[in-house]
């Protein structure tokens, strides 16, 4: 009996190792309803994956950083987690913690938060973990969020400038349009003098407002939505981006952006250890602009059929100007399209900072026309009814 009795205790053993989830809660079924909790609360929180860019950036950036000071990945992702101030990627941090304890790979546990971590960041993380280089991966990929953080900061700043005077000279009409034009109207009504034609344009647009301005401002609603849900479709807004490249000076800004962000990144990827074919497929997912992307896509699929990358950027001489062909040809005959990609974008990036360190300059003429015109319109529209008044009393 005590025999038998052993040899159940071993098969209950045995059973308990055969099924470890006798032994502890299944964790991931519990990290899975977690996750589900944390993005039901945040849903109304501008959704559950809101990272920015610059938490991205710290995240990775002291990531790198700490596995270079020798300490672990779990622990290190578990001191990050209780740092970072975004509650939604503190939350995530952790989860990626329990992941790696549980000998997941952190590129694996990555892909589970594609709204936190593009393709790019995955791909460039397991290249990391494969070749025992993550700290290098990680810190690479801070340089790139730097750059397009700066990037972004450079474009915002150009624009503030035009931005606020247009904005003020849209308050300037809409005031006298709503304070100064109707008393003026009253003033001529009384007098039983003919308004001028201004007047009677304004009259006309305060009498609409006032019968019909909500079915106005709905109408003008529901335009401006259908026109943005269209040009979220695909074909229109690949017509719309292709259309934008080919405005003057605006599409020659967005090309040298996409330039810059294409080599930039590739480069990333590439030094990286990842393919030429697998790396422009990422790429492709990182551009803004559709025609680029879908035109990068291409091209993957040509440098997957033995087509050199010279050749494939040569036949699309309004995308790729004939320096970044020629250099990258340079490249790829000397074995060093790593170390050539990082010129190009270096050298696009220079060309960027001068167009929009400039752009105030370039802008200005435009913005002195549009004054010049309003202060005229507003000259027209108040002094010369002042004037045909005055001509009526004097009579």
């Amino acid at each position: 009996m005590k025999y038998l009795g052993n040899n159940n205790e071993l098969n209950s053993q045995s059973t308990k190792i055969k099924n470890p989830e006798n032994q502890k809660p299944d964790l991931k079924k519990e990290l899975t309803t977690a996750q589900a909790k944390v993005e039901k609360k945040s849903f109304f929180k501008f959704r559950a994956g809101k990272v920015n860019l610059t938490s991205k950036m710290f995240f990775l950036d002291n990531l790198s950083t700490m596995l270079k000071a020798g300490l672990a990945l779990a622990p290190a992702l578990n001191t990050l987690g209780k740092e970072v101030k975004n509650k939604y990627l503190q939350k995530v941090i952790l989860h990626l913690k329990n992941r790696v304890e549980n000998g997941q790979p952190l590129s694996v546990s990555m892909k589970e938060y594609p709204d936190v971590f593009p393709e790019m960041i995955i791909a460039t993380v397991e290249v990391g973990e494969n070749t025992g280089l993550l700290a290098d991966a990680l810190g690479n990929l801070a340089d790139i969020l730097k750059a397009q953080k700066k990037l972004r900061s450079k474009v915002i700043g150009a624009l503030m400038y035009p931005t606020i005077v247009l904005i003020a000279l849209c308050g300037i009409s809409v005031f006298l349009a709503l304070v100064v034009f109707p008393q003026l109207i009253t003033i001529f009504i009384e007098a039983n003098v003919k308004l001028p034609f201004v007047l009677k344009a304004v009259q006309t647009f305060i009498d609409i407002m006032k019968n019909f301005g909500g079915l106005a401002i709905m109408a003008f609603v529901i335009f401006l939505v259908i026109l943005f849900l269209i040009f979220k479709l695909p074909k229109p807004k690949l017509f719309l981006h292709k259309f934008l490249l080919k405005i003057p000076f605006v599409g020659n800004l967005i090309k040298e952006l996409a330039l810059t962000r294409f080599t930039s990144n590739l480069n990333a990827l590439l030094v990286s250890g990842l393919s030429i074919v697998k790396s422009f497929e990422i790429v492709a997912k990182t551009l803004a602009n559709l025609y680029y992307r879908q035109t990068l896509q291409e091209i993957s699929q040509e440098l997957s059929r033995g087509v050199s990358l010279a050749d494939s950027l040569a036949k699309r001489p309004k995308l790729f100007p004939s320096l970044t062909v020629q250099l990258c040809e340079v490249g790829e005959d000397t074995g060093e399209l790593d170390d050539i990609l990082k010129k190009i974008s270096a050298y696009y990036e220079e060309r960027v900072d001068n167009v929009l360190a400039n752009l105030s300059t370039i802008i200005e003429p435009i913005l002195l026309i549009l004054v010049g015109v309003a202060v005229g319109f507003i000259a027209i529209s108040v002094i010369a009814p002042m004037y045909e008044l005055t001509m009526s009393f004097a009579e």
